[in-house]
């Protein structure tokens, strides 16, 4: 008998001696700690690539190496030999790291225990990927059990599978096709999967641990460490799936919930969901980022007291400022709703539309024109009568405003929905309170009937209006919108909201330009409230304004060194705070040669010494200068100012002022202007 034999009856005689307590990583002598299984999905990195990690323990002497041998479509492509570490005893430790591409194909890996020439299979694994993770929970929505005629042995997920086999116990985790049944990922996650399989041919893996009616309480259970990994727990079931997969990247966990506290009116969302997302932060170390889905609209009958419904809507839109490395979306406007769920088709369009979000950061798409859901960043009003409320929206946004919806009410007669009355004033739903709406680029327009003082705006309505139709039977008391909202070009809802602060429009900005021999400053007063001011500018009349800079609120000047003689620049200032914005303000000036061709520039300048200075600033001129100085502070107040006839040079006490950054500016008898900077300390 020679080595190879030898030592393949040893490692069977172990095996069958162990066969009672073996796990299924235990081959013959060989404990694998780390060895991929059938149809296995390893996360790739930014490469593009996975590490399929091998490693273990042999239980027996005398070998020297084990190897690993790669197959791609069962055509090799890799090996790799680890030399086994025995050290004292008769138990040597080997590990190995094969890499494999994601793409559509399928990879085997043969695991060898090796002496010399001689080699003994161990194992093979087959139909292993590299691939992309994603992670769903909530409840009903996020469940989406409804069947689907799509399936692709490159989307998977991690389930148990009911075949009554004898070795599957109650509580095992096996790999699977995501579409093998539609508990397991859901149709708008699988439609997801479809859509990256097709468009990017990545596999991917989704496990879903969702749970129709599940209150978030439900997910935080008891909260003891066999609480959390239990797979008879909502909370641990999901967890023991992922671990099982154990993936060395989860590219999102997003979460979809909501609906039944606002069925139930149950109050402390917040600080439930705060105490959740503490337990993922915990359980879930490799997720590159949470995404939070506002639920749809859920309107009910208008006699509950302090309804939930848009105030939970509302956090959910808010979770991504309140939270690091968290991202929104808005089902609003999903189509194929039924006023609490999705009928198959939309919930396929749910799962591209999700695909769409996540393709420009994570396939590197072109496609990212309107793919995010309009967000609400600030209202105010737009005139001092408070007849008219401009909403800003997220830069880039192509809003349009719906035409009016005519359907069936509950009397059977016409009921015409416009959206104007889906805006309401301090949480009032029961007043109309708006003539007309309109929007253009990522802004809306609300004209009011009469002046108003409130200070709150809230959009989608939490109580049905009259006559609108109900779900079959009415005891449901749900009624069904279906609109009309405020999409995107791309057809996505904006996120609905409660109770914003409406502002009032900040004052315009008085801006001032000054120009020295080989740049421009411009300078402003502080507006009260403002947080930071863009300025832009332009070269011509005919091209578009281009951002120069966003500056802070504390930040009233800016010296523009990028300038060009014998043209003319147009530059504009806007003032933005918390809650509102001001108009444009625009200022022009001429780049041509200051005192013309026959003269030239050199002739008129002029220096500031010692600069910085703190006490005594002196100003040389070249030539005998008459004209009128002025020394402007950064707030844009004359600190000095005096007029000048055949000066030739000048002295500024500065030793009171305060520290900081002044312009001195020039303007001589013929009008031209010129300025410097200077520093006092």
């Amino acid at each position: 008998m020679n080595f190879t034999h030898f030592k393949l009856f040893l490692l069977s005689f172990l095996f069958c001696c162990t066969l009672g307590s073996a796990s299924a990583q235990r081959f013959y002598s060989v404990v694998f700690n780390k060895l991929p299984r059938d149809m296995q999905v390893y996360a790739r990195a930014d490469d593009n690539l996975a590490d399929v990690p091998i490693s273990g323990v042999i239980e027996l002497a005398g070998w020297d190496h084990m190897s690993v041998v790669t197959y791609r479509n069962n055509v090799r492509i890799g090996y790799q030999k680890s030399a086994i570490t025995y050290g004292t005893g008769t138990t040597g430790t080997f590990s190995m790291t094969p890499k494999i591409k994601a793409e559509m194909a399928d990879y085997s890996f043969e695991v060898y225990a090796c002496h010399q020439a001689d080699s003994a299979l161990i194992v093979r694994r087959n139909e292993v990927v590299a691939g992309d993770f994603y992670v769903i929970s909530g409840q009903s929505n996020a469940a989406a059990t409804v069947f689907g005629a799509w399936s692709s042995k490159y989307a998977r997920t991690v389930a148990r599978t009911p075949d009554q086999t004898p070795a599957i116990l109650p509580g095992d985790t096996l790999w699977t096709a995501a579409a093998w049944s539609w508990t397991y990922v859901g149709a708008w996650g699988l439609e997801m999967q479809k859509e990256i399989l097709e468009r990017d041919s990545i596999p991917t893996c989704v496990i879903n641990g969702s749970l129709p009616g599940a209150k978030l309480t439900d997910f935080l259970g008891n909260r003891s460490s066999n609480d959390s990994m239990s797979i008879s727990s909502l909370y641990g079931s999901l967890r023991k799936r992922v671990n099982v997969a154990n993936p060395a990247r989860i590219r999102a966990f997003i979460w979809m919930h909501g609906e039944q506290e606002v069925f139930e009116n149950i109050p402390n969302y917040a600080t439930e969901f705060d105490q959740l997302r503490k337990y993922w932060v915990r359980d879930y170390p490799q997720v590159d980022q949470f995404v939070v889905v506002q639920s749809n609209i859920i309107v009910l009958r208008n006699d509950t007291p302090n309804p939930m419904g848009g105030s939970i809507r509302d956090f959910l839109r808010r979770t991504k400022y309140i939270y690091p490395k968290t991202d929104h979306f808005a089902a609003v406007g999903t189509p194929d709703y039924d006023g609490v769920h999705y009928h198959r088709s939309g919930y396929e369009e749910f799962g591209r539309r999700m695909y769409r979000f996540f393709a420009p950061g994570i396939y590197g798409s072109k496609d990212s024109d309107n793919v995010r859901s309009p967000d609400i960043k600030k209202a105010f009003y737009t005139n001092a009568e408070k007849k008219e409320i401009n909403l800003i929206f997220d830069e880039g946004q192509e809003l349009k405003w719906p035409a009016d919806t005519t359907l069936k009410g509950q009397d059977g007669k016409p009921l015409v929905l416009s959206l104007k009355n889906f805006f309401f004033l301090d949480g009032d739903e029961k007043k109309a309170v708006f003539s007309a709406g309109k929007a253009a680029g990522n802004q809306v327009t609300l004209t009011l009937k009469e002046a108003s003082n409130a200070t709150k705006l809230s959009y989608l309505p939490s109580f049905y209006p009259d006559n609108l139709p109900l779900q079959v039977p009415y005891s449901f008391n749900i009624g069904i919108y279906t609109g009309p909202y405020l999409l995107n070009k791309r057809g996505l809802g904006a996120f609905s909201f409660d109770n914003v602060a409406i502002g009032v429009l900040l004052p315009n900005v008085a801006l001032s330009a000054n120009r020295t021999y080989n740049s421009v400053i411009l300078t402003w007063p502080a507006i009260e409230t403002a947080t930071s001011y863009v300025l832009q500018r332009k070269k011509s009349d005919s091209a578009p304004y281009e951002t120069l800079k966003t500056l802070n609120g504390q930040t009233l000047s800016f010296e523009d060194k990028d300038i060009e003689l014998n043209a003319k620049f147009t530059y504009r200032i806007q003032a933005f705070s918390e809650i509102s914005q001001s108009g444009y303000s625009t200022v022009a000036v001429d780049l041509s040669p200051i005192l013309g061709n026959e003269i030239g520039a050199k002739n008129m300048l002029w220096q500031l010494f010692p600069n910085p200075t703190d006490r005594v600033l002196r100003v040389e001129f070249k030539n005998a200068a008459t004209g009128a100085m002025a020394i402007f502070n950064a707030k844009g107040q004359v600190l000095h100012r005096k007029a000048l006839k055949a000066s030739k040079s000048e002295e500024i006490n500065v030793a009171d002022w305060p520290t900081g950054t002044y312009l001195l500016n020039f303007e001589n008898q013929d009008g031209v202007r010129t300025a410097q900077q200077f520093i006092k300390r």
